[in-house]
């Protein structure tokens, strides 16, 4: 076999051989093509279950109990939503999904295409949910992604979701990375896994000044709406009282969004480290006899007590509140009175 001659097909070849390939045959000096690669053969085959979403048409709206918002977050709300003199309904006055920044930012985004009408719907209603929990100062938005996808699901009348056509937290979490590709939102902190209980961290988002933009806001009014929330903000207190910041500084919009979400994080540990605590408990109490598992869950009761609770409760209140720890652990005797 000579040099012009190749033993894979023309496709497989690398970018400068590829060249090197087309100038021989145009030269006349290259005639071998090789037929194309089969492709293997796998075991893979397409399912039965239907790839549509659970909930293809979802909306939220403040229920009428909520207190209206003010300022600039009032201002894109309502430009968002809107509500028929008819008929008292809320309905969407904009369609966020069609804006323009989502048409010259689709390349940067890594989408060829525009949206599909289902990935418009949940991005239209996704907006207000998200607009009504933003927070004035670091414009975090106070709910995880688990429970944005709770909101935007269809309950029963008990207000329960309806497993059969919820939004799931998958769907929605896949939206907000487009999201924060096109540079509307942001994660306030990077995902962390809990390795105690084999599972991601929440989840928080804020709205950034590229999202604030395309909601149609006084970008003036809203900045100063923010110093001002800042300055009365939980976490410039806290570091203040921590001695991290004196009360003359002013903190960042992203320091907030910091403490803040360190917080959240340090509250979802501990709730977890809690719940796994008891149900580790409840796994050793499960095996012993009714009169046992009680006296085992006074002894436990007695040494969580502080010393001046310890020193005044009386065997009748101890018993009491062994009870009624076994009856949240789904292991009472009887109700807790």
């Amino acid at each position: 076999m000579n040099d012009k001659q190749i033993s894979v097909h023309w496709s497989e070849l690398p970018a400068d051989d590829l060249t090197r390939f087309w100038q021989d045959v145009d030269a006349g000096t290259q005639d071998n093509f090789l037929v194309a690669p089969v492709k293997k053969r796998t075991r893979r085959t397409r399912g039965e279950h239907s790839t549509k979403a659970k909930c293809e048409n979802p909306s939220w709206f403040r229920p009428e109990h909520y207190k209206k918002l003010s300022g600039e977050l009032g201002h894109a709300y309502n430009r968002l939503v809107m509500f028929d003199k008819a008929t008292g309904q809320p309905g969407l006055r904009t369609h966020i999904s069609r804006h323009p920044l989502y048409v010259a930012g689709r390349r940067k985004a890594g989408r060829k295409y525009g949206f599909r009408p289902e990935r418009q719907r949940l991005n239209d209603a996704l907006w207000p949910l998200l607009v009504s929990f933003c927070d004035g100062g670091k414009h975090s938005v106070g709910l995880c992604v688990s429970r944005l996808a709770e909101e935007l699901s269809p309950k029963d009348a008990q207000g329960n979701v309806i497993p059969e056509t919820e939004v799931t937290a998958s769907r929605l979490s896949r939206l907000i990375e487009e999201q924060v590709r096109f540079g509307v939102l942001g994660y306030t902190e990077e995902r962390t896994w809990d390795r105690e209980t084999r599972s991601w961290l929440p989840m928080y988002v804020y709205i950034t000044p590229a999202g604030f933009q395309m909601l149609g806001v006084d970008m003036d009014k809203l900045l100063k709406e923010q110093e001002k929330k800042l300055r009365l903000s939980a976490e410039r207190e806290r570091l203040i009282r921590e001695g991290a910041m004196s009360e003359h500084d002013d903190i960042t919009p992203h320091k907030a969004r910091q403490c803040w979400s360190g917080q959240k994080r340090r509250d979802a540990l501990a709730y977890r480290r809690k719940k796994g605590a008891e149900r580790k408990r409840a796994n050793n109490l499960i095996k012993l006899p009714a009169d046992e598992r009680l006296h085992v869950m006074e002894k436990w009761v007695f040494r969580t007590l502080s010393h001046d609770e310890a020193y005044w409760c009386t065997p009748e209140r101890l018993t009491q509140l062994a009870v009624q720890h076994l009856y949240q652990l789904d292991l009472a005797l009887s109700p807790p009175e």
